[in-house]
């Protein structure tokens, strides 16, 4: 399985906030703590190919599969 990976570096904790705040919804999860280096702070982040989608995607793909068209 593959894995995606993303670091978001910000100048404070405040923007890396906002920042990783913007990635949550597409699928991308926390990993390990908040680094703090000479230029501010920095968070990784993971998810797996098949997160991408949003959950209500799932959930209309899902219905879409399942409907037959009768001719």
């Amino acid at each position: 399985m593959v894995m995606e990976f993303n670091i978001i570096v910000a100048p404070n904790l405040e923007s890396l906030a906002t920042e990783v705040a913007g990635f949550l919804p597409q699928g991308w999860k926390l990993k390990g703590g908040i680094l703090e280096h000479n230029k501010g702070y920095a968070q990784q982040l993971v998810r797996n190919p098949s997160d991408r989608m949003r959950p209500s995607q799932k959930i209309a793909l899902k219905q879409q599969k399942r409907t037959k068209w009768i001719e």
